[in-house]
């Protein structure tokens, strides 16, 4: 996962540094991004490794920017979907979540330390998880309205 995202960051670094961005890029890379989280958050929820409640509020943000970010590109819309610096601190923190969950699951001896560290991630990660969602909503909300 590690890897995954730092390899992620230095593409899209490169593409715009380079000049090389493009349409497909701009799409189907935050696709691919949301997927993967997906697929984590489902797996570690499957797993009951991390609480339920958090799962679902790190998955409904996900299909929220899945199916309108969706609808947005199918109406040729041309508002900027470009992501906001509390969702990059979120993706950040979700990576940082998934990462301590993944090593606290193939640690023999875990220390309350590392409880408490995940405990304390998991509710600033909650709270950054449910303002980028509200704006998310909100950008959503006035592509709806303009419609």
């Amino acid at each position: 996962m590690l890897i995954l995202g730092v390899t992620d960051w230095f593409d899209g670094f490169f593409a715009r540094r380079l000049n090389q961005e493009s349409l497909f890029g701009k799409i189907f890379d935050p696709i691919a991004d949301k997927t993967l989280m997906v697929g984590m958050f489902a797996t570690l929820g499957y797993l009951r490794a991390m609480p339920l409640a958090f799962v679902i509020l790190c998955l409904t943000r996900d299909v929220l920017i899945i199916i309108g970010g969706f609808s947005m590109v199918r109406a040729h819309c041309k508002a900027d979907f470009s992501p906001t610096r509390t969702s990059k601190i979120n993706t950040f923190l979700q990576i940082l979540c998934i990462l301590l969950v993944t090593y606290r699951l193939h640690t023999i001896n875990v220390s309350p330390l590392l409880m408490l560290s995940e405990t304390a991630l998991l509710l600033i990660t909650s709270l950054f998880t449910m303002v980028s969602g509200m704006q998310y909503a909100k950008t959503f909300w006035r592509f709806l309205k303009s419609a």
